[in-house]
């Protein structure tokens, strides 16, 4: 605000220095553009203003990108032109220094005059005239290649730190870096100011140039000078925290970053240097790894980062699979920014897939690593040459390192006439070779054509035999010509990519990756490429001499530790695996001088490996005679040495383990090997088979077989041995263990001499079970083993023959299987006892065999006599269960006779039943007809009556006689006397009532005037009464024969009731035909006095009576 009231007040007299202060305070508010234009102001008004030219600079070149700005050139090289002449200007301002010191420490200059002459493989550069070079000089030679200058020859000869792997060139142009300019003007920028900051910038870049140098003192030197004189200049201090970590000083390291991330929390590169650091201690790496994700969520593009954390996440074996995840992330990142993805991340992904066990994915990403660095330019495979037979690579399975190359020469097949010396098998497998091809050789794989593939086992001039005879003859139809067309043969040879020391570690693990998955041959092939290119490379000898003892060559183990040795001379690696071939051999005393070899060396981690191999040393001979209690204490004064450097090494406490169970001190070991577990996470199996003997000596049979079966189960998961034993051997011993255990479980059994030994004879069978197993696992003759097994054999007939006074049940089968054993143990103790005669080494007294032959000799007799009992016993059981069969079988045949029996009544049942009732049907149907015709009768009755009464009215008018309406008006009656059962029936009470005799006499006497008298109409009437009284008689009668007489409470309706009420008599007759039910009637059942009420209510009202069954009060009650 004040320099902006001076500049408002005063515009002419600021000038351009409070334009400079402006600015300098808006850019400290944030107020970035305002300040660009407070400086440009300043420039303008005075252009030979330091600060204001400073500030342009430095404001314009602040969010430059160079792979993002367009113009990034065009402002950098502007903001350049501006300090150049700010200095110029005044020479002593510290400031402008500085940036003019930071910019030539980034820009490459070129030598002039000189180009630079490179082999390929050499590490010696010449120059084409003086290189004025001095040691520890940064250089670039042509457009990518970068290195140091390690030493100089003369002034046109320089050494190399990094070797050029490329091919040869000529005439390549040389850079290099002006550190002397930097730390000339870093200097006078020193000296120029007594401000402490700027100083303190100065200062930090001398650090930098010496760290660029690798000259680590000075730039400590340096580094801390400044973060002294500025203690919040975070990238001196982040520089100090990386010279500490080359000193391995991690720990302040560790707390030099801490304080760079509470100064400038949005260091991503600080943030994730300090989580790699903490990770790495393992201290806290839970902090360690937030570190890295506050580092990542700061900038989650940035793929740079997330390999930070893939890095810290492959330290430990359980985080192999998020690591991995990690390593692909960073790998998206990298293709969604268009990088190509470097041979290191590849080569780091294969190896984590290989350990997680995914083959097929490790094998990718080795060829993704070896084709990344075909594209660089001077790194990868080169083009395979005929006369190139250096690295002898010819397997299938290694072809990503040969091609096949044209021998510029074609072959034909002789054929079988052609052959004059040789036999006609012989001749199917050579050809001629259009021309001699020097190149060549017996054993080289070769093509011919496009498919056939052989070896040459031969070579007489053009003449070449083949191991492979050419499947694809040629038909007889075809002409000669055509059977003898040559073709192009082809030869395989080396690409050159192991000539790269870059593609030595891929290789390596393309070999181990070989060793994993059983390809040997391919791998034992690339491992000795790998030595003949690169002598030196000791991790190949060791891994042949690894694949040499597996195979149970120790010869040639021997011969290549040798080799290893004499290249690496007291290397640690070198001198373990020599000693634990020793272990393996049990070569007690050249093994344990290695180890103590190992450590006279003090090197840590060495020397707790040593102090470990020589206390399982002196405990694997705690038999040794009068040596038991000394050797017992120095295998638990190792333990205890290491324990005390390292308390959290389980190796160690399993072996303390060992001591105490040794000294029976049982409790305390189960606690020791318990506590193995969790921190080992079971990845120390010994301490699975040390718990196995703990249950096995606490009598726990149960939980000692799962320990032996969980140790077998995690030795075979993990791959690889973890005994000096071959994994064969160590399984067969395992295998021992288990089958004491089940022997040991099984007299514990048979102790209870009752009953409840009977799970006795499993637990022999079980035993057997394992020993054949470990006899088979086995690689050598056992005797004691054989012995041990006749013993079970023993052991368990004895315990089958005692079944019966125990109580227990039985077979033949059981007995046959212990008369078979015993007989099958006995001639192999027999056999043993004449080894032992005649001299030959068996570990077992003679007594104890003569003792099982007496034994073995006492139970075949028994085992014979108790067979013969149990097999007359099973027939006598057989018997009786044929006997209680066929009665079981007679039974069962009665019962099926009985209950078909059953259903053939309940089918006649049946059948009468529905014969019955189709009868009814039959009765009711004809009863049905004979209602519908009294039905039609009745009328028929009432249309003559009507039509009698209509005749007998008096005309009204001559032209009413023929109406149609008065038709109409019959025909709706009619219909109204035919729709209505209950009107009808009623009409009928109507017309044979009193009252409706007197209404009919009344209108005779008209009828009679009008039409007269008709005596034959009236005889008609009285026979069709006659008619209908008759067919409602025989209507009754026959139902009386339908369904018979009742005995019951319910009257039937008497002759009179039918007269006068047909309707009412025919609703009746229903009632009778189908009876009357409590649920489905209409009719309700009522007592005497109720219906009587209900008829006089009935009365009154003048509705319809209904019948009604009566029943009377003493029969409801």
């Amino acid at each position: 605000e004040m320099y902006k009231k001076a500049i408002t007040l005063f515009p002419n007299k600021s000038g351009a220095p409070a334009r400079v202060g402006l600015g300098l305070a808006s850019y400290k508010l944030g107020q970035v553009d305002r300040a660009k234009a407070a400086f440009q102001r300043a420039h303008d008004i005075d252009c030979d203003n330091v600060e204001a030219m400073v500030g342009i600079a430095v404001l314009d070149t602040a969010h430059l990108d160079e792979k993002l700005s367009k113009d990034y050139r065009t402002k950098s090289e502007n903001a350049i032109r501006l300090i150049s002449m700010a200095n110029m200007i005044d020479h002593s301002n510290a400031m402008v220094q500085n940036h003019l010191a930071n910019y030539y420490f980034k820009k490459w200059t070129p030598v002039s005059a000189v180009t630079v002459n490179v082999e390929k493989n050499s590490d010696v550069i010449k120059g084409s005239g003086p290189m004025n070079l001095d040691i520890g000089e940064r250089i670039k030679i042509g457009p990518r290649f970068e290195t140091t200058i390690v030493d100089e020859e003369d002034n046109m000869t320089f050494k190399i730190k990094d070797v050029w792997n490329g091919e040869s060139h000529e005439g390549l142009k040389l850079w290099k870096k002006d550190y002397e300019r930097v730390i000339a003007l870093a200097k006078g920028a020193y000296d120029s100011t007594t401000v402490q900051e700027i100083q303190a910038e100065s200062l930090f870049l001398h650090a930098r140039v010496y760290h660029v140098k690798d000259d680590m003192d000075k730039a400590h030197y340096f580094y801390d000078r400044a973060c002294k004189l500025a203690p919040d200049l975070s990238p001196a201090r982040f520089g100090l925290a990386q010279t500490l970590i080359w000193e391995r000083t991690h720990e302040v390291a560790e707390a030099e970053l801490r304080l760079v991330v509470k100064k400038s929390p949005s260091a991503t590169d600080a943030h994730a240097a300090l989580g790699l650091l903490m990770v790495k201690s393992g201290k806290d790496k839970k902090a360690g790894f937030s570190h890295l994700k506050k580092a990542i969520d700061l900038d989650p593009s940035n793929p740079d980062l997330v390999l930070l954390e893939a890095l810290a996440l492959q330290q430990q074996e359980s985080d192999y699979a998020t690591a991995l995840d990690r390593y692909r992330k960073a790998t998206k990142l990298m293709d969604q920014r268009g990088q190509s993805i470097p041979w290191v991340v590849s080569t780091n992904m294969g190896v984590l897939c290989h350990e997680t066990k995914k083959y097929s994915d490790a094998f990718e990403c080795y060829e993704k690593a070896f084709n990344s660095l075909d594209k660089e330019e001077y790194y990868g495979a080169t083009d395979a040459k005929l006369e190139d037979e250096v690295d002898d690579i010819r397997h299938d399975d290694n072809h990503m390192f040969w091609k096949y190359v044209d021998t510029n020469s074609t072959a034909k097949a002789i054929q079988v006439e052609e052959a004059k010396h040789e036999e006609k098998n012989d001749s199917e497998n050579v050809w001629i070779l259009s021309e001699e091809c020097s190149y060549l050789n017996v054993g080289d794989h070769i093509m011919i054509g496009n498919e056939f593939k052989s070896e040459i086992e031969t070579i007489d001039g053009k003449n070449i035999k083949l191991q492979h005879k050419y499947l694809n003859e040629i038909k007889d139809e075809k002409s000669d010509e055509d059977k003898k067309e040559p073709m192009k043969v082809f030869v395989k040879r080396c690409n050159g990519r192991l000539s790269h020391s870059s593609a030595i570690s891929i290789a390596f693990n393309f070999a181990r990756l070989h060793e994993a998955v059983g390809r040997i041959v391919a791998a034992v092939e690339l491992h000795k490429a790998i030595v003949k290119r690169h002598p030196s490379y000791v991790n190949s000898y060791l891994r042949l001499a690894c694949i040499a003892r597996d195979c149970g060559s120790l010869i040639d183990c021997s011969e290549w530790l040798k080799c290893a040795c004499a290249v690496a001379p007291g290397n640690p690696e070198v001198l373990i695996l020599v000693g634990n071939l020793h272990l393996s051999l049990c070569d007690w005393q050249p093994a344990q001088r290695v180890f103590n070899q190992l450590l006279e060396q003090k090197i840590p981690n060495v020397d707790a490996y040593s102090m470990l191999c020589l206390g399982n040393i002196y405990f694997d001979n705690l038999k040794t005679p009068g040596r038991y209690v000394k050797h017992l204490g120095y295998a638990a004064d190792f333990y205890k040495r290491i324990l005390n450097r390292d308390n959290a090494n389980a190796y160690a406490a399993n072996g303390i383990g060992t001591v105490l169970a040794e000294k029976a001190d049982l409790p305390r070991a189960k606690e020791v090997f318990n506590r193995v577990r969790e921190i080992s996470g079971d990845t120390i199996p010994d301490a699975l088979l040390n718990l196995g003997h703990i249950y096995l000596a606490l009598s726990k049979h149960n939980e000692a077989l799962q320990m032996y079966q969980s140790y077998m189960d995690r030795t075979n998961t993990a791959g690889a041995q973890v005994t000096s034993k071959s994994k064969d051997d160590d399984d067969a011993t395992v295998l021992l263990y288990i089958a004491f255990a089940y022997y040991d479980w099984a007299k514990q059994t048979e102790s209870f001499n009752n009953a409840k030994a009977a799970p006795a004879d499993g637990h022999y069978k079980k035993c057997i079970e394992f020993i054949e197993g470990a006899i088979k696992k086995g690689k050598k003759e056992n005797v004691i083993v054989r012995y041990n097994i006749c013993m079970t054999k023993l052991s368990a007939a004895n315990c089958i023959l005692q079944k019966e006074n125990r109580g227990i049940p039985r077979t033949a089968q059981e007995v046959q299987e212990a008369l078979d054993g015993l007989q099958e143990s006995l001639p192999k103790v027999q056999t043993m006892i004449q080894w032992k005669k005649e001299g030959k080494k068996v570990p077992i007294s003679s007594s104890s065999m003569l003792k099982f032959i007496q034994d073995c000799r006492q139970n075949i007799q028994s085992a014979q006599t108790a067979l013969n009992d149990e097999l007359n016993k099973e027939a006598e059981a057989n018997q009786r269960r044929e006997i209680q069969r066929l009665e079981a079988l007679s039974k069962l045949k009665q019962k099926e006779l009985e209950e078909l029996e059953r259903k053939e009544k309940e089918a006649r049942e049946q059948e009468e039943r529905e014969r019955k009732a189709m009868m009814k049907m039959q009765k009711v149907s004809s009863l049905v007809q004979e209602w519908e015709m009294e039905a039609q009768m009745k009328e028929d009755t009432k249309k003559k009556k009507t039509k009698g009464r209509k005749g007998e009215a008096k005309p009204q008018a001559e032209a009413g006689l023929f109406d149609e309406g008065s038709s109409d008006e019959e025909d709706g009656g009619e219909e109204s006397n035919i729709g209505n059962a209950d009107t009808n029936a009623n009409e009928e009470n109507d017309e044979n009532s009193p009252n409706n005799d007197n209404v009919e006499t009344k209108n005779q006497p008209t009828e009679d005037d009008l039409f007269g008298d008709d005596d034959d109409d009236d005889d008609d009437d009285e026979d069709d009464d006659e008619k209908a009284t008759e067919a409602k008689q025989n209507s009754i009668v026959k139902k009386n024969e339908l369904f018979g007489d009742s005995d019951s409470d319910e009257e039937l309706l008497d002759e009179k009731t039918t007269e006068e009420n047909p309707a009412a008599a025919s609703k009746a007759k229903q009632n009778e035909l189908f009876g009357d039910s409590d649920e489905d009637s209409d009719e309700e059942l009522v007592s005497a006095s109720k219906r009587n009420n209900e008829d006089v209510k009935d009365t009154e009202t003048g509705g319809p009576q209904k019948k009604r069954r009566v029943i009377e009060e003493e029969d409801s009650d």
